[in-house]
């Protein structure tokens, strides 16, 4: 009976070994983009952006994920996350995979908080085109944006560091 139970769970461990190698795999190999990103709509409620996702997985493994939760964040403060879907997604091996589309709103106070944080830097913007640096404007006007995604992975769950976006 020991043999049996020892040999159950040293096969456990191989087969989790071997779905981490091939999720380790796909991520270094895969490439992100962003398809159509666009503004939606603008209501009452705020800005409403879409984009769908491409996964091009040149490797020969194949993996699951959900559908991921996207967040925006400016300095570590929140500003928006799109909805979390159940929904399976199976990245194919030698493919591209298209993700459905991606929603995000920006409500008009977060956005009037963005807006006064730019008029607040109109004097450096000023200040830096009159001294003739226009490379410095949009680093001047730049408000610091952060994405990060959380989904999982072959069912593990994983969560990206934030990547800078402006």
């Amino acid at each position: 009976m020991n043999k049996v139970v020892g040999l159950a769970i040293a096969g456990t461990i191989v087969y989790g070994i071997v779905k981490l190698l091939k999720v380790q795999n796909v991520s270094e190999l895969a490439t992100l983009s962003l398809l159509n990103p666009r503004v939606h709509q603008i209501n009452l409620g705020g800005l409403y952006f879409r984009t769908e996702v491409s996964i091009n997985n040149p490797s020969r493994d194949s993996i699951n994920i959900t559908k991921p939760v996207v967040s925006l964040s400016t300095n570590g403060k929140f500003l928006s996350q799109s909805n979390a879907e159940d929904k399976i997604i199976v990245i194919k091996p030698l493919g591209v995979t298209q993700i459905d589309t991606i929603e995000l709103q920006l409500s008009w106070t977060v956005l009037a908080g963005l807006l006064s944080n730019i008029i607040t830097k109109i004097p450096s913007v000023i200040a830096a085109f009159k001294a003739g640096n226009k490379k410095n404007i949009v680093a001047q006007l730049g408000i610091p944006m952060e994405m990060s995604f959380s989904t999982y992975v072959n069912g593990i769950f994983y969560q990206s560091p934030p990547t800078k976006l402006i």
